[in-house]
């Protein structure tokens, strides 16, 4: 049994930054330093097994592209290795991920700066897909016209929820952890969920909070179900957010899956 999969991917600065300090990765195919406030639109049609990733830096001024850059150019080195490790491959993703704390922590030591990035990342194999996180870029699926959030936020505010505490509104951008930045980034490792079994028609949804911050749930449910191919979704979501304020990069990735 062979996995069709349709994807489209979309990354844009949006109405405030100057820059764009969000990267990504679909399936080999990364945003270019030289483009990268450039927009960006992608969509093709792949088989497993296939990686896809969204990464959402920080750190002001250049530093965010740097950390994004580096995980997702660190992601395309480990991409063979993680794609030969499918469907059991969570010790290969976190080689990378330890891979991409350490380059980092590298670059900060030697530029004298802090930076950091977030990781969503999907593996996908014939049988099934596992989800990986660290920060507050999401993943959901899109199953039989609903949406289902498949990760945890690393923030404070989510952290304050899960423990019955009344978080602050500016908690929910205060990361509790993410690639770089932390004096501990050496030793950190993804939130894994899964594996998912693959349905019929069934679909991934990747973003940063770029998107999400400018989108209710309802909304992003009400905009997939109201679009048809995956490059009709990312351009109906993005401009969404966009339309709403796009006060920060939105960038997003949707993994459609059938079954051939």
């Amino acid at each position: 049994m062979n996995s069709f999969i349709e994807f489209a991917a979309r990354s844009e600065t949006g109405k405030v930054r100057d820059n764009n300090e969000d990267n990504l990765f679909c399936n080999g195919i990364l945003r270019t330093s030289e483009r990268l406030n450039e927009p960006f639109f992608l969509s093709g049609v792949t088989q497993a097994p296939c990686v896809f990733a969204v990464c959402d830096g920080m750190g002001g001024e250049a530093c965010g592209e740097i950390a994004s850059m580096t995980a997702i150019e660190t992601l395309n080195e480990h991409f063979e290795a993680i794609k030969t490790a499918i469907p059991c491959e969570n010790f290969a993703v976190n080689d990378y991920v330890s891979d991409a704390a350490k380059r980092l922590t590298d670059i900060m030591k030697a530029q004298s700066i802090k930076t950091g990035t977030t990781l969503a990342l999907v593996a996908v194999s014939d049988s099934g897909f596992n989800a990986y996180n660290l920060g507050d870029s999401r993943i959901y699926r899109f199953s039989n016209k609903r949406l289902i959030r498949i990760t945890d936020d690393h923030t404070v505010y989510e952290e304050n929820l899960r423990m019955g505490l009344k978080p602050r509104p500016y908690e929910r951008n205060v990361l509790t952890q993410c690639l770089g930045i932390y004096d501990d980034a050496l030793n950190i490792k993804p939130d894994i969920y899964g594996p998912f079994d693959v349905s019929e028609n069934q679909g991934i949804l990747l973003c940063s909070d770029g998107l999400t911050d400018m989108l209710t749930y309802r909304e992003i449910s009400d905009t997939i179900n109201n679009s048809g191919s995956p490059a009709e979704i990312v351009n109906a979501l993005v401009d969404a957010a966009l339309n709403n304020g796009g006060r920060d990069n939105v960038t997003c990735i949707f993994v459609k899956l059938a079954i051939a």
